[in-house]
C-alpha cells in the first residue's frame, strides 16, 4: 500500500457503494516528452517483476485503450514502491481529446480487485459516471468496460478510480484527462504536474486506523484532536507521509521543465491528494487562466503569492519566459515531505543561475474568490431558485471512530438534494468541523461559487466543481440541474467520505437503466 488507509470503510457506510516506476517526466504536449520506451525495473518485492514506462504516455484518437495493472514506482533513488496503475505510470497515461471529438475509452483490469473511472470534474452521462452501484457495476479482474461520451467542455480534468477510492487513489490509481479547445490560444510549452503524497514505510500504515481524522495535515500542522488520536495509536501520522511528489517523483527525481526565452509557459496543476499544497512559482509573474478546467474573466499578473491546491481541484496558471536562469517551483510548509515537491524551470541555451528553496518563506495565498475582473456569472445570490438546500459538515466520534456528517448524517442516511431537470439550485456549504477541511466535489455538474462567509464574491465569475472550505468557513453555490441522473456531492478528501460525508444529488424525473445487484458485494463506489 501506498498510503495509510485511514480510511477504512465504516460498517454503516459501506452502504455508499451498494447505493451508489520509472514514471514520467512531466506530463505534457511538449513533443520531447512523448517518449514512451519501457524498460525493467528490479523487483526488490515478492511481485511479479514489471515494466514501467519511462515517460506517462498522452493518447489520443478515436479509440484509447488502458489497462490497470500492478507495477513499482520508483520516487526517487531510495524508495520504490508497489503501486496501482493506468497502463504502467503513476499518473497514469494522459488522454487529450478535442472539444467536439467522440471519446472511447477501453479499460482493462489486470488488478486483483474490482475497479472503476470517474472522470472527476467532467460532466459525461449519468450512466458514465463510474460509481459502482450508482451508475454501473464494478469491473471485476480480467474483465473489460468501455467509456463512451463527447468532449463538449474544455479545460484540464483528471480520472481516478471510485471503487475504494480512499484505497486505490492511495495506491495510484489516477491520470489526467485535457479537453483542447477547438479555438484554443496557443501557448510553447504546456506541462501537466500532479501533486500527491506518499509514506517511504508503508508497512507502518497497514493498521485498522477505521475513520480516524486524516484531514488535518491539510493545514500543515497537527491539531490537538489529531495528536491525541495519534497517540493512542502509537503512531505520527504527519512523519507517515514523509514524501511529496509531483508526477511520480520527488526531490531531485522530477525532471525540470524546459523553457526558451520569450515562451508563454502553462502549466496545469493537478491535486491528486488528500492535502492541500501551496505553491510558489519563483522569478514570474504568472497568471491564473482557469480553475478545475474552466476560464477565469481577465486574470491579473501577480506574483510571489502562494497557489493553494486543495484535494481534486485543478489551477492552469501561466506565464512568459522572461527571466532566464534555473528557477523554482516548490510546495511551502513544514512538514517533512515539503522539500521533495519541487521542480526545476530551466532555460534551454542559457547559463543556468541556480535559485534557493525557500518552502518557509512567509508570502500571501491567493484569494480566488477576488482574484479577476467582476462580472455577472450565470447565477446571483438574490434570484428565484427551485431548490435550497443548506449542507452542514461536521465530525463526531461514531461507535467505530471517527464519522464526517452531512446535517449530523453519515451516508446512505444523508438527505439527498432532489432537484427535476431544469432546476436551480442554491446550496449553502457550512463547516462545522472544528479542525477539519472539506474540499466538497460535485460529480457531473459545474457549480458558481457566489459568496464566502456572507459576502458576494468580488473577483471573476467563479465556476467550479470541487470546493475547499475551511473550519468555520461557509459558501454559497447554485448549479442548473441539466444533466439527468443520480450523483454524487462528497468530500475529496476520500477518507471523509468513505467515513460518511456524501449525499446525492437526484433527478426525480430520472429513471436509470441500472438495477445493482443486491447480491453483488464487489461494488463499493466510496
Amino acid at each position: 500500500m501506498k498510503k495509510l488507509l485511514l480510511g477504512t470503510v465504516l460498517a454503516g457506510v459501506v452502504a455508499i457503494g451498494a447505493a451508489c516506476s520509472n514514471n514520467s517526466s512531466m506530463q505534457g504536449h511538449d513533443m520531447s516528452n512523448m517518449n514512451t520506451k519501457k524498460e525493467n525495473t528490479s523487483n526488490e518485492s515478492s511481485k511479479q517483476q514489471l515494466p514501467l514506462a519511462t515517460n506517462t504516455e498522452v493518447l489520443s484518437g478515436k479509440e484509447i485503450n488502458l489497462t490497470a495493472k500492478e507495477a513499482l514506482l520508483q520516487i526517487n533513488d531510495q524508495v520504490k514502491l508497489p503501486v496501482y496503475t493506468y497502463n504502467g505510470s503513476v499518473p497514469g497515461a494522459q488522454i487529450r481529446v478535442k472539444q467536439g471529438d467522440n471519446v472511447k475509452i477501453v479499460l482493462k483490469n489486470e488488478l486483483p480487485e474490482p475497479i472503476t473511472i470517474h472522470w472527476h470534474g467532467y460532466p459525461v452521462p449519468n450512466n458514465q459516471d463510474g460509481v459502482p452501484g450508482v451508475t454501473m457495476d464494478a469491473i471485476k479482474p480480467g474483465e473489460t468496460f468501455t467509456y463512451e461520451f463527447t468532449a463538449t467542455v474544455p479545460g484540464t480534468y483528471w480520472y481516478h478510480s471510485h471503487q475504494k477510492s480512499a484505497e486505490q487513489v492511495d495506491k495510484g490509481l489516477y491520470g489526467t484527462l485535457i479537453v483542447e479547445p477547438k479555438n484554443e490560444e496557443k501557448v510553447d510549452r504546456d506541462y501537466t504536474l500532479v501533486l500527491d503524497e506518499w509514506m517511504s514505510n508503508p508497512d507502518e500504515g497497514n493498521m485498522d486506523m477505521s475513520g480516524m481524522d486524516h484531514s488535518n495535515m491539510n493545514n500543515g500542522n497537527s491539531s490537538d484532536n489529531q495528536q491525541m488520536d495519534m497517540s493512542s495509536m502509537g503512531h505520527d501520522m504527519m512523519n507517515m507521509y514523509d514524501i511529496f511528489t509531483i508526477n511520480g517523483k520527488s526531490g531531485d527525481a522530477v525532471q525540470p521543465l524546459k523553457v526558451k526565452k520569450g515562451e508563454k509557459v502553462r502549466l496545469r496543476l493537478v491535486n491528486a491528494g488528500y492535502m492541500s499544497h501551496k505553491l510558489h512559482l519563483h522569478g514570474h509573474e504568472f497568471k491564473i487562466v482557469a480553475t478545475d478546467g474552466q476560464p477565469l474573466k481577465d486574470p491579473q499578473p501577480i506574483k510571489d503569492e502562494l497557489l493553494n491546491i486543495a484535494p481534486g481541484e485543478r489551477y492552469d496558471i501561466e506565464f512568459i519566459a522572461n527571466n532566464p536562469g534555473e528557477w523554482l517551483l516548490e510546495c511551502h510548509g513544514n512538514m517533512k515531505g515539503t522539500d521533495g515537491m519541487k521542480v526545476k524551470i530551466q532555460y534551454e541555451g542559457q547559463a543556468n543561475n541556480t535559485d534557493k528553496a525557500n518552502a518557509k518563506e512567509n508570502l500571501p495565498v491567493v484569494d480566488i474568490t477576488k482574484y479577476g475582473k467582476y462580472e455577472t456569472g450565470p447565477f446571483t445570490l438574490d434570484q428565484k431558485y427551485d431548490v435550497e438546500y443548506t449542507m452542514d459538515l461536521g465530525t463526531a466520534m461514531g461507535k467505530d471512530g471517527m464519522i464526517f456528517t452531512i446535517n449530523g448524517k453519515t451516508y446512505p442516511e444523508t438527505a439527498p438534494v432532489n432537484v427535476k431537470k431544469g432546476d436551480l439550485v442554491k446550496v449553502k456549504l457550512v463547516n462545522n468541523s472544528p479542525k477539519d477541511l472539506h474540499p466538497m466535489h460535485l460529480h457531473g455538474h459545474f457549480f458558481q461559487v457566489l459568496s464566502k462567509n456572507g459576502k458576494p464574491i468580488t473577483g471573476s465569475p467563479l465556476i467550479k466543481d470541487t470546493l475547499n472550505l475551511k473550519p468555520g468557513e461557509e459558501y454559497v453555490v447554485a448549479f442548473k440541474a441539466d444533466n439527468p441522473g443520480n450523483w454524487m456531492f462528497h468530500c475529496h478528501d476520500l477518507h471523509h467520505a468513505s467515513a460518511g460525508m456524501v449525499t446525492e444529488v437526484k433527478y426525480t424525473d430520472y429513471k436509470s437503466d441500472y438495477t445493482p445487484d443486491p447480491n453483488d458485494t464487489t461494488n463499493k463506489g466510496e
